[in-house]
């Protein structure tokens, strides 16, 4: 009888501890990896590249991103399958999230209150 490794032993209890549907894990991990990559095609200076670390983090919070949106857009779209979902998820929030996060940074909150006053 052949032995069963220990991944093989520990992945069942895993999966079913995370929740997590292998199609919604596999669509959300190409989403993060396409993501990456067009990242890193899109910037053409190699000083502005990101390292090893950080590209595996973006990777891991866009798995972490699709996996969480995933019921989101399935109800929106209920035509997509789960794994799809998880893939437009992925691909679609993490571009959103890093334009809204540039702009709050260039934000002036002053400036906007000012703005806001002289209208009322």
């Amino acid at each position: 009888m052949a032995e069963k490794s220990v991944f093989d032993s520990l992945a069942p209890p895993l999966m079913e501890l995370l929740g997590m549907d292998g199609n919604v894990l596999f669509a959300a991990l190409l989403g993060a990896l396409l993501v990456s990559a067009a990242r890193d095609r899109l910037i053409t200076n190699t000083t502005r590249r990101l390292t090893l670390g950080k590209r595996l983090l973006l990777v891991f919070v866009t798995v972490g991103v699709g996996h969480l949106f995933e019921p989101l857009v399935s109800s929106l779209v209920p035509l997509l399958t789960r794994g799809m979902a998880a893939f437009v998820a992925a691909v679609v929030v993490i571009p959103i999230s890093l334009k809204v996060m540039v702009w709050l940074d260039t934000l002036d909150l002053r400036e906007l209150i000012q703005r806001w006053r002289h209208r009322g």
